[in-house]
């Protein structure tokens, strides 16, 4: 674990996740079924922050019930000395709300903006809401810490890598990108404790609505898919966790969070299926009694290995099928042959496995009569429990 340089002055932090279901129109009652998701890039952060020995509050707007008015009601009780916002593209405008809102009550409150948004467009993020003082793009597992040590000092601003700031003179600068964290077992469990963790439940196949939280194995996908951001902040190369790290982090939920059921959020969760097997051999050794599911790519897959992970209290897996065209398919480097899906649906059905899928409509070169080929492929899938159709959207 890394041992973080306590700072000579003790701050106060509020990490902010915005609300995001009004992007959703029509349609944001249904949006909370399926995302929601704990804020685990803000957990992180909230660990390395505490360990440099902070205080740090997390707001989850969305799963709270929080409106921009609530949460400044939020910022101006807890009075905090650095105020940090993480949002995704669809919802940098809220952020920038919150932000602009907030200087209105706070005017010399300093704000972070970071995430997904920050890191693809890097200056443009800062350029787009002057209300934001400084951008952090990239994984900011270290240069958080690093960050918090200089806020108060200009003069090292330069210092800390993937640092958006405005300088002296009012021009922006960016500093160079942070190193990605090569050994992720150096970092601290995300803080989950800082979460109103009832908010976050799941429907589990066999047990009904239940408490849950996400977790990673690892960071990086190898795959080059033209639809896909995930290497914008993890990159492509493959870091993996030590699977005792993993089940540490694991048995630390059950035992102190009441928590047994897991999304794992790796990209390819099977991927390597050695570390796979050795991660279900823990589960069951440790008796943890707890149920588990992911998403993967249905070539990455066979009976052996889903028994395996069904032997471990493995549930529910999820394929992202996308186009059934070929000339899309292979448009959209995606690289699993079509006849894999039908295998490997049938295979977790046969196990007892809950299965679904996801297909992209509007993908380049799609006309009618793609879309057509691709929903008729879906509804073919026999073993397929539930299909997700998702509208291709261009970000920055």
């Amino acid at each position: 674990m890394i041992i973080y340089k306590k700072q000579k002055k003790a701050m106060k932090i509020l990490l902010i996740h915005p609300p995001w279901s009004e992007v959703y129109g029509n349609y944001k009652s249904a949006s909370k079924i399926g995302n929601a998701y704990p804020p685990l890039g803000l957990c992180y952060l909230s660990s390395v922050a505490e360990a440099a020995g902070h205080e740090v509050r997390i707001v989850d707007a969305e799963m709270e019930g929080k409106d921009i008015p609530a949460i400044i009601s939020e910022v101006l009780a807890f009075q905090p000395d650095l105020m940090g916002i993480t949002a995704t593209t669809s919802i940098a405008h809220v952020a920038a709300c919150l932000a602009e809102a907030t200087k209105k009550q706070l005017p010399d409150l300093p704000i972070l903006f970071g995430g997904p948004h920050c890191t693809a467009i890097l200056e443009n993020s800062i350029r787009e809401c002057r209300s934001f003082d400084f951008g952090l793009y990239g994984e900011a597992d270290s240069s958080f810490p690093q960050f918090l040590d200089i806020l108060h000092d200009p003069q090292r601003f330069e210092s800390v890598p993937g640092l958006l700031y405005w300088d002296g003179t009012g021009m922006l600068r960016k500093n160079s990108a942070p190193e990605m964290e090569t050994d992720l077992d150096r970092l601290p469990f995300p803080d989950r404790g800082k979460l109103e963790l009832d908010n976050y439940k799941w429907s589990v196949p066999g047990k009904g609505i239940q408490r849950f939280t996400t977790i990673m194995t690892g960071r990086g996908c190898p795959f080059r898919c033209i639809f896909c951001s995930a290497h914008t902040v993890f990159g492509r190369k493959v870091r993996d966790r030590d699977v005792e790290c993993v089940l540490d982090e694991l048995e630390h939920c059950v035992r102190d969070h009441g928590i047994r059921h897991f999304s794992f959020i790796d990209d390819t969760l099977t991927l390597k299926h050695d570390r796979v097997r050795s991660l279900c051999r823990g589960i069951r050794e440790r008796k943890l009694d707890i149920t588990w599911e992911g998403w993967t790519r249905a070539n990455t897959v066979d009976r052996e290995i889903l028994s395996e992970m069904k032997s471990a209290g493995f549930v529910r897996i999820s394929f992202g099928i996308e186009t059934a065209n070929p000339e899309i398919l292979t448009l959209i480097k995606k690289g699993v042959p079509l006849e894999s899906y039908k295998t490997a649906y049938d295979t977790a059905k046969a196990l007892g496995i809950e299965t679904r899928g996801s297909i992209i409509l509007g993908m380049p070169g799609e006309t009618s009569k793609t879309a057509m080929e691709t929903l008729k492929f879906s509804k073919n899938l026999k073993g397929c429990d539930q299909i997700y159709i998702n509208i291709a959207t261009p970000y920055p």
